[in-house]
């Protein structure tokens, strides 16, 4: 699937249902196979962000990657960076409204 396909509601719906963080992975800009999904992404997360703060979230739970396939390396190290990051934030509050 193309970044720029991804709908601001598959960010959103994890969040709302208690997940720590949401990880966005795109094609390197100006290596899109669709041309401008990339470029369309960065826009849309720049957008999200301000949303979530809004929203009362932590916008260092979303985070938006450049990694191009050939990249298994550079995700697997992305996915670790994620995963400390999110650890050092704590549970997501929305497990708790969940819980409930």
């Amino acid at each position: 699937m193309c970044s720029g396909a991804v709908d601001p509601v598959y960010i959103l719906k994890p969040l709302l249902d208690g997940a720590d963080g949401v990880l966005i992975g795109g094609c390197h800009p100006g290596d899109c196979h669709y041309q401008t999904g990339n470029y369309k992404t960065r826009r849309r997360y720049v957008v999200m962000r301000e949303i979530l703060k809004n929203a009362g979230f932590d916008d260092k739970r979303v985070w938006l990657r450049w990694i191009s396939a050939s990249e298994g390396q550079r995700f697997a190290e992305t996915v670790t960076e994620m995963v400390a990051a999110l650890k050092e934030l704590g549970p997501s509050p929305m497990r708790e409204v969940w819980a409930v």
